[in-house]
Formats: structure tokens, sequence, C-alpha cells
């Protein structure tokens, strides 16, 4: 049974300082004590918060950036559901992917801190890099946020908390400000509709998407209806849970393999399949898991629960897609292989290796006789040269190389670095990016 899910838009075109937080005709104005105010309840752990606004055209780079949301709200639903949005988080757990939702478009909210990179609020690999969006130029096309109006939520925190701590607080006052910003539409005139339902179509192939996403621990997370998906088995969603918010992103440790919340409820592959539902295919589902598992046991485990599921609801196709490093990679690739050999068509994408060139070493972390549609979303080891910058929001300096003691460069600079691991999305997992091969 599909459920059906109407989202109202509601455009943001100019962002003003003002009196009170209100919206209209497309203007969103905001009042910083008002907002301040709305994040206070969960902000035990942070000793500051200050705002600044980028605004698309800007010659600019964003900096420390962690998650980005897409502000939005819940119009039909009982008061005492607590608005539903992003459930699990400010409120229960309630299903969501059903009746009206709307949404500020054009517009996000943006968290951005320099977190501690001491070892009570970071270990191992899994700290909180640098991640950086440069607005202008080349690599300005590798998200989408240099083309929203970003608020963005300037963190300083309480010393000698937990990352545990930190990375509730930050998350649960960003969603409460975006949820106070999205309920200012509330009884107003949507500029359109857009209406999703995969009823399914007679005689059309079923095809599914596989979601597997980052889980490593605080700071290299995702949260599933409020709660990590550590223990999670494979779950089948209805697309328009994705969209309203069912899955949450909590990966800040590697920027270049982050999947923000904005992309999980306007995921690009997501929104393609509902395109093409009921033209030349049926969007049957998206089958929810874990990257990132333990051990090849648990690899194939989980892998081979997917292809189970799939050939259950009768797919014929899927596409694979996994959020994360090498290790990710493999999951992605027994999913891979155990659904083709249950006669289900299985393509993926995947960021490359290679070097500078592409010629260096293997091209790809793992891969399986079985794994003949992939869609290369380039190299990550490829050099980046980023131009100065008139501007920098989220911090005045660059926080890189821990490893090596820390270096901190000014945030307006040129720089280049060996690689992409510190620009914001940089891996494409999303399918987002802009940047395509002419050539190949």
């Amino acid at each position: 049974m599909s459920m059906r899910l109407t989202r109202k838009i509601y455009p943001v075109r100019e962002l003003r300082e003002g009196d009170k937080c209100e919206y209209s005709n497309c203007i969103l104005t905001v009042n910083y004590d008002e907002l301040l105010q709305v994040a206070k309840p969960y902000s035990k752990n942070i000793a500051k918060i200050w705002f600044e606004v980028y605004r698309p055209g800007e010659d600019a780079r964003i900096v420390h950036v962690m998650d980005t949301i897409q502000p939005m709200i819940k119009t039909d639903t009982p008061p005492e559901w607590g608005g539903k949005e992003y459930p699990g988080i400010l409120n229960y757990p309630y299903t969501v992917g059903m009746g009206t939702t709307n949404v500020l478009e054009g517009f996000t909210v943006m968290e951005c801190a320099a977190l501690p990179w001491d070892d009570s609020a970071s270990s191992g690999l899994l700290y909180v890099r640098d991640a950086i969006i440069q607005t202008t130029g080349f690599y300005r096309n590798y998200t989408p946020f240099c083309d929203t109006i970003n608020l963005i939520l300037n963190y300083e925190m309480a010393e000698g908390k937990s990352a545990e701590e930190y990375d509730n607080d930050i998350r649960k006052s960003a969603m409460a400000i975006a949820q106070h910003l999205a309920k200012l539409t509330i009884g107003l005139e949507p500029d359109r509709e857009e209406v999703y339902d995969n009823t399914a179509v007679d005689g059309l192939p079923k095809v599914a998407l596989v979601w597997m996403c980052q889980n490593q621990g605080v700071f290299a997370d995702t949260l599933f209806y409020g709660l990590p998906i550590d223990n999670m088995v494979p779950t089948l969603l209805e697309p328009n849970e994705m969209l309203d918010g069912a899955v949450v992103g909590g990966n800040l440790a590697w920027p270049a393999f982050k999947i923000p919340t904005w992309i999980h409820v306007n995921g690009p592959i997501l929104k393609e399949l509902y395109r093409r539902h009921g033209v030349d295919l049926n969007f049957a589902g998206v089958i929810l898991a874990r990257s990132h598992q333990p051990s090849n046991w648990h690899k194939d485990r989980c892998s081979q629960s997917i292809a189970k599921m799939a050939a259950q609801i009768g797919c014929e196709g899927l596409i694979m897609q996994w959020e994360g490093g090498g290790n990710a990679a493999i999951d992605g690739m027994l999913t891979v292989q155990n659904c083709e050999r249950r006669g289900i068509k299985a393509s993926t994408l995947t960021f490359e290796f290679g070097g500078k060139d592409g010629t260096e070493g293997q091209l790809l972390v793992d891969d399986v006789p079985e794994a003949n549609a992939v869609v290369s979303c380039g190299s990550w080891e490829r050099t980046v040269k980023l131009d100065a910058v008139k501007i920098a929001y989220g911090g005045k300096t660059m926080r890189l190389d821990k490893e090596k003691g820390g270096y901190f460069p000014d945030a307006t600079q040129a720089i280049e670095f060996d690689t992409s691991v510190h620009m914001y999305m940089s891996g494409n997992q999303s399918g987002y990016s802009k940047i395509t091969a002419h050539a190949y």
C-alpha cells in the first residue's frame, strides 16, 4: 500500500532581519533574538550561537560546515504530535510520508562549528574534519548550497563536554530553528504543490533504491526515526518517508562523503525515480541499510537480506547507493552481487581513486564481476585548487591536518589540497554533483 504526500512549496527569494520572524511574498524575515530563544532549550552544552547569512552570487567560502537542513513542517497532524517533521529528533517518532508538508524552498539552515579535537570529543579517524564549500568557480558544483540562501548557525561549544553532548545539542537546536521558520508558512497560500504517490501501474517493471548510510559512531552516523542505525537490519521504506524526514544525516567526519539531511529529503536519485514512476518503471520503495558493517560476515548478512527483500517486493532492478569511504564500498558491491545472483539487475554509483590522473593503482576499493553497470562519480584523489575569496562564513580560519598537529590558514586565502576530502559532498555519492565527464 503506497503513501500519498503533498509538499506545499514556499520559495525564499530574500532574507531580511526584522522585529519578528515572518514569511510573506517569498521574503523571509528573521529576528535573531527570537531564534536564540527557540534554540535555548536544546543548548545546554552550547556556550554561544550567532548567525550569518550567505546569499547566492557572493564570492565566498563557508568553512566548518556540519549538517545542512531543509526547513519543513507538517500541517495536518494533531498538536500533541509536535509537528512530526524529522520524527524522533524533537518529537515522538511518528511515521511520516503521508498528508501535507510545507517546505521552504531555496533556503537552508546550515550548522558550522569548530568542534574540539581533543580525545573527549573525537577519536581516531572519526574526528570532525573541516568541511568547505567554495561558492564560485569549478568547485561550486559539488553541492546545491551555492544556489540557496543559507542561514548559518555558528556554534561555540561549552568546554569539557562529550562528543555525544555536542552532537545532540547542535542537531536539536538547529532542527528547532528550522521548524520554527517553517511554521511561518502555515495558513499561507503556497507557490505550488508537489504530489508524491507511488501507487503501482500495471505492466511496468519494479525498481527499488537501496540507501546504505554511514554508521561508525558519533560524528559518523545516520539517524532513522531519531536513533542511530548501528543495529538496524535492512528496512523497507515508502519513498515518501525519505522525503518527509525519516532519515537524518550525522556524518561529520568525512566531508567528501557527507550526505547532509537536506539531500536525504531531496535526494536527486529518489526524485528521478519518482519522475519516471508510471512512465517506464514502478518505484517500489527504498531499502534503508547500514554501510560500514564491521566484518565480511556482517556485510554478506546485510547484503543478502537486501537482495531477499528486493525479490520479495518483485523488483526487476535496483539502484545501489552508499555513503562513506573504502569500507562501505565492500557492502555496496556485495549487495550488487547478491541481487544479480537473484536475477535482479543492479546498478551503482561510486567515487574513484586512481591518483592525480586516474591511472595509479586500483580505481575502485572493491568490485565484483556482477557490477557491470557502474556510474563513476569521479576521483576524490585529484588536486583541489581553491581561489582566494572576498568573504568567509563559519569561521575566520580553516582547521586542517590534525594528525600533523594542526594547520590554521586564513579562511579567505587561496589554498591547494592533495585530495578533495575537505570539500563538502565532493565524493558525490548522492548523485547530486553538476560536474560531468565529456570523455572517458
